[in-house]
């Protein structure tokens, strides 16, 4: 069996390349919103714990009135 290929092997990979760029560029922007979204619920994490601390100060303080 004899296969013939008109195309350079160079222009394969090119053409190669090209089709598979998009998936990559889709990743790297799938990983920096998992990044963002991870530093968000960090920030309302942290947020939350704040806001409890400061409901028990207040309690506290009510108390002592």
């Amino acid at each position: 069996m004899i296969i013939i290929n008109e195309k350079p092997l160079s222009q394969i990979e090119k053409e190669r390349e090209e089709v598979e760029a998009p998936m990559v560029t889709m990743g790297q922007e799938l990983a920096l919103l998992k990044i963002s979204n991870m530093q968000k619920d960090g920030i309302i994490q942290t947020l939350g714990q704040e806001l409890a601390t400061v409901k028990l100060e207040l309690i506290r303080l009510k108390e002592g009135e």
